[in-house]
């Protein structure tokens, strides 16, 4: 069997400073819901775990139901509902934003909350018999220890925001996906053009969960050698908590 087909490089090669335009503007989109989600999945991860019961629960009816429904049913909801029905416009790249930051703020909660809860109750106590204030014992003393446990699977998260983006490209967003689908509409090369586009996604995946993986070696170490307070945490991808109530 032979193949006819001959892939044009040379479309590849025109549309690259279009589809690195649109690389750069997937990258801003994700590291900036990836850092919102990390300060905001803390603050749930906190409520969660929290001695009042109506943040208690409050915190897990969000975690729920912000897992409970795709990306794609946010960012048509924010960008189109929100206008609609509160007369609030949002451009395409900060509805991604928000619609990102809303569903992983989510999941690195639960992330924070597993890594918090690895922490040994003896280390709280100690800090607390040292005359430290709760708030000082863990910013001090519980937090440190527990980022070190969740980063892996936060960089992880990270990894699920960059392909997430993609579906941004639906309100018009000229990211990378949404930058190929705009080429491929105008110079009519969709194999060549969606070709490139997975490349680059693959290596971008590649390069970020290499960094996880180092990450979770170096941290493996470093809890086999008896400096970590935890153990590592790992929080199933994609799944509901148990139940509310914290531990």
């Amino acid at each position: 069997m032979t193949f006819a087909y001959v892939f044009q490089w040379e479309i590849v090669s025109e549309s690259a400073g279009a589809l690195a335009h649109g690389l750069r503007l997937t990258l801003e989109l994700s590291a900036l819901a990836f850092a919102l989600s990390l300060v905001l999945g803390l603050a749930v991860a906190v409520a969660r775990l929290a001695p009042f019961r109506p943040l208690n629960v409050l915190a897990y009816v969000y975690t729920q139901v912000f897992r409970a429904l795709s990306l794609y049913i946010y960012v048509l909801f924010i960008y189109f509902g929100i206008a609609a029905i509160f007369g609030i416009n949002f451009g395409p790249f900060a509805a991604g934003v928000v619609a990102l930051t809303l569903l992983n703020t989510a999941y690195m909660a639960e992330i924070y909350r597993a890594a918090l809860l690895s922490i040994e109750p003896g280390q709280r106590e100690a800090a607390l018999a040292l005359g430290l204030p709760h708030s000082r014992s863990f910013a001090s003393v519980i937090f440190p220890q527990a980022f070190r446990t969740a980063l892996p699977s936060l960089v992880n998260q990270l990894v699920d925001i960059v392909k997430d983006s993609s579906v941004v490209a639906v309100i018009g967003l000229l990211d990378l996906m949404g930058t190929t689908i705009d080429l491929v509409n105008n110079r009519h090369a969709p194999f060549e053009l969606y070709t490139a586009t997975a490349v680059t996604y693959v290596a971008l995946i590649l390069v970020l969960s290499a960094l996880a993986a180092l990450l979770e070696r170096r941290l493996a170490r470093h809890v086999s050698g008896g400096s970590a307070g935890g153990r590592v945490a790992r929080l199933p991808r994609r799944r509901f908590a148990d139940h509310p109530g914290g531990a």
